[in-house]
């Protein structure tokens, strides 16, 4: 069974908290910010140190998952409290649902699974609420007291493994074009159409597509919530990961290589097509994208998750943990869209008749 890491204040001993606003390690009981690096130094200083005795659990024969259960599941225990913890075979971190602590599963995000960076919150969950306020105001068509934050049902700050394709792509496309001109020749109007063979080629460098590497997480939602600032990652360390969720990818760069090769084209035929000017129209006819220098790395990116429920139905919205770019799908008041449809009728209907008048007494109908 791993043991789940929890980085404790040097001076109250409270669990420490990643502050998205302050960029260290936080602790909510005395206020306390402490950098990462020190934190660190200090937990290794306090391992090498312990003299804890391990605590070994045996499940009893007759109350253990089967087979196909057990694959997808990890045990540990809460540093904290010692109470033992069952979690999926992808989350790395998350929080004790006895004491409410922060653990983190270090063992999930080793060999193949440990990323190669990580771009840290930024945002805080005051303002993912914030955000979702604004995202509710001046929506007429709102049922009355979805805004309301009591319905609020949890907002979870997730690092959700990414993919990020880096490359350099040679481009050569062609197109069938015409030009159509026309002129007068005595009393007839001649309309001639020439065909052209339109060639276009180019270098174009890609830095850091993202590809979602989790299953849990839609990649319509995700790619969403984009862009990241690619410029603020960091080397990966599991000090960041305290006080939020995290998952590992649970699908691969392979899998996730058609997503990027078609972000990747699409963008290639975006930037050529631009460049086919001075024609009446065109149409693609081949397309070749060559890819050089091509690599691929695992990147942790911030995302607050935010739920509601309303009338049995629950409705996801997502921020970007960096940028705060904010998404998500609101419901209608059907009630609310047909009074205000009604009304912009009657209003068109009279706005209508009084043109007519007008018109009438101007002597014009």
């Amino acid at each position: 069974m791993q043991e789940a890491t929890r980085y404790r204040c040097p001076c109250c001993g409270a669990a420490l908290v990643f502050g998205g606003l302050s960029q260290q390690l936080d602790c909510p009981s005395c206020g306390n910010s402490f950098p990462v690096e020190t934190i660190q130094e200090v937990d290794t200083i306090q391992v090498e140190n312990t003299t804890d005795a391990q605590m070994n659990w045996q499940q009893a024969d007759n109350a253990g998952f089967s087979a196909q259960e057990g694959a997808h599941l990890n045990a540990f225990r809460c540093e904290a409290c010692g109470a033992e913890i069952l979690a999926d075979e992808t989350t790395a971190a998350t929080e004790c649902v006895y004491c409410g602590n922060p653990s983190i599963l270090p063992d999930v995000l080793t060999g193949a699974y440990r990323p190669d960076g990580v771009i840290p919150f930024k945002k805080t969950k005051q303002d993912a609420q914030i955000a979702f306020r604004k995202h509710c105001q001046g929506k007429r068509l709102l049922p009355k007291g979805f805004a309301d934050q009591s319905r609020l049902e949890k907002i979870t700050g997730v690092y959700v493994p990414f993919w990020l394709f880096e490359c350099e792509a040679e481009a050569d496309m062609t197109y069938n074009a015409t030009r159509v001109t026309t002129s007068r020749q005595g009393n007839y109007q001649v309309t001639t159409t020439a065909h052209y063979l339109v060639r276009r080629g180019g270098h174009v460098g890609f830095h850091q597509v993202p590809v979602d590497g989790s299953k849990n997480m839609e990649d319509a939602m995700m790619e969403s919530i984009e862009p990241y600032d690619g410029s603020a990652i960091q080397g990966f360390t599991v000090a960041y990961l305290s006080g939020y969720q995290a998952q590992r990818h649970d699908v691969d760069a392979t899998q996730c290589q058609p997503r990027a090769n078609e972000r990747i084209r699409k963008s290639v035929s975006s930037l050529m097509t631009q460049t086919v000017k001075g024609y009446s129209s065109f149409t693609p006819v081949n397309t070749q994208i060559q890819l050089q220098h091509s690599q691929v790395r695992q990147v942790l990116m911030p995302v607050w998750l935010l739920n509601t429920r309303f009338k049995d139905h629950i409705y996801t919205f997502a921020m970007n943990g960096q940028t705060g770019q904010f998404i998500g799908d609101l419901p209608t008041d059907k009630g609310r869209f047909w009074r205000w449809f009604l009304g912009l009728a009657a209003g068109i209907s009279l706005g209508g008749y009084a043109l007519i008048f007008l018109l009438g007494a101007m002597g014009v109908l």
